[in-house]
């Protein structure tokens, strides 16, 4: 048998040709873009900062089953950030001062949480009345920088469809 020496790595040295800052938190929507550099984690941007802010929205509403209009309307939309969280986000203006909750996501998709229903109800969660239930999305479009907001409602009188676009103000 022939004897090894054993591998010793060599010791770290800074490369200077690495200059570029990158966001290092996987929590951010912007992790690794612009590896190799240096971490620099005040770059980074987190999911929820996609959607803040105060919108114009125009609500058009459809009968699903049918994809019959029904009504438009303009409505002034708040989203704001829930605490202890970079990617959990609310918002108000749909039904007062109720505010719906959504989880945001590096995909520039926020979902409505689950907090009613089960696998043999509609889940999502309570609506402008008690009997109405909402699920859905709320997508931001990197190429026209709108909101593109999709609800679906189920209620007792049926389920109806919720589209349009959200402007920043």
């Amino acid at each position: 048998m022939f004897a090894c020496k054993k591998w010793q790595d060599p010791a770290p040295t800074n490369d200077p040709r690495l200059t570029n800052p990158y966001c290092n938190d996987p929590e951010a929507v912007n992790y690794n873009w612009g590896f190799p550099g240096k971490p620099d984690n005040s770059l980074c941007f987190y999911p929820k900062d996609l959607f803040l802010g105060d919108y114009l929205f125009v609500d058009s509403i459809y009968i699903t089953s049918s994809n019959t209009f029904i009504h438009s309307d303009s409505l002034i939309l708040h989203i704001y950030s829930r605490a202890g969280s970079n990617s959990k986000i609310a918002v108000v203006g749909f039904c007062g001062a109720d505010s719906l909750k959504l989880t945001a996501g590096a995909s520039y998709i926020a979902t409505i949480d689950t907090l009613i229903g089960d696998t043999l109800t509609y889940r999502g969660q309570q609506w402008c009345r008690v009997v109405d239930t909402v699920n859905g999305t709320i997508y931001n479009s990197r190429v026209d920088t709108l909101l593109h907001i999709n609800l679906q409602i189920i209620s007792d009188t049926g389920i109806t469809t919720h589209m349009g676009k959200a402007k920043k103000l």
